[in-house]
């Protein structure tokens, strides 16, 4: 069973931006695609948590219009983990 968000310690990161990608859901039904919008990933290298190396953060759209995230930036960020992983490409 997934933990109520409130529930989710954040976990601090930060690190150098390597790339900005959509991040988008696809479903298909016989033979009708279908795909919306979710905001973007974002994978950094630094530190997440004890831990030092590559990782996936997903923001949503107005985080992007907000900071406009690209790549070689320096980011900092407080971030929960998703709630199912099968169902996320990132990890925050």
């Amino acid at each position: 069973m997934a933990k109520a968000k409130a529930d989710m310690e954040e976990v601090a990161w930060s690190g150098r931006l390597l790339a900005v990608q959509p991040r988008i859901r696809l479903t298909r039904s016989f033979d009708e695609r279908q795909h919306s919008y979710h905001g973007y990933v974002l994978r950094v290298n630094g530190t997440c948590g004890d831990e030092t190396g590559e990782f996936l953060v997903a923001v949503g759209k107005g985080a992007h219009e907000k900071h406009q995230f690209g790549a070689g930036m320096e980011l900092s960020g407080l971030s929960v983990p998703v709630d199912d992983p099968r169902l996320e490409v990132a990890g925050f």
